[in-house]
């Protein structure tokens, strides 16, 4: 009898062995349970995004003998979601002509083919006029001179940190070191 009685008390040790490990699996799930938290946060991001429009006013086309002026007040309008520098060239047909009213004050010749807008434009905000006219220097060949505004434009931040003026911003996008 004393086999059975042996392997009795072996199966309710197993049996009390195994709930104290079940106990304390328990125990400890719980207690990391209550030391431990957690939180998800999501975060969405979006970039701003630059966009520009050439504004003018420009009456119908009409003849226009050489050397005279036909109005062209040009603006350039921020309707991006960004602070951004804005620059212009003009593109022209065929022959050559003058901007009437250059505003030298607010666009800076770049020596490159584009003017340069100093200030920064902000959204929904317009440049200052460019130039109110354009004067035809000479006869040409054709029967119409087509006078061309392009324009582009660039963020006024890198990331976070605001460019010191049009020049660093520009440089930058170049492919300068931004200085």
């Amino acid at each position: 009898m004393k086999r059975i009685g042996r392997r009795k008390r072996a199966g309710t040790e197993a049996a009390v062995l195994g709930f104290c490990a079940l106990a304390a699996a328990g125990v400890i799930a719980g207690t990391t349970a209550y030391l431990t938290d957690h939180t998800v946060i999501t975060n969405e991001i979006s970039a701003g995004w630059n966009e520009t429009e050439t504004v003018e006013e420009f009456p119908s086309p009409t003849p226009v003998a050489p050397g005279e002026t036909v109005v062209k007040k040009v603006r350039i309008q921020n309707k991006g979601e960004v602070p951004c520098y804005i620059r212009a060239a003009l593109i022209v047909s065929e022959g050559t002509v003058t901007l009437e009213g250059l505003n030298t004050e607010l666009w800076v010749d770049g020596q490159d083919g584009y003017y340069y807008y100093r200030d920064v434009v902000q959204p929904g905000d317009s440049t200052g006029e460019f130039f109110t006219g354009v004067k035809v220097d000479r006869q040409t060949e054709e029967d119409t001179v087509t006078v061309t505004v392009y324009e582009e434009s660039i963020q006024a931040m890198h990331g976070s940190v605001p460019y010191k003026d049009y020049k660093e911003a520009w440089n930058y996008y170049l492919g300068g070191d931004g200085k």
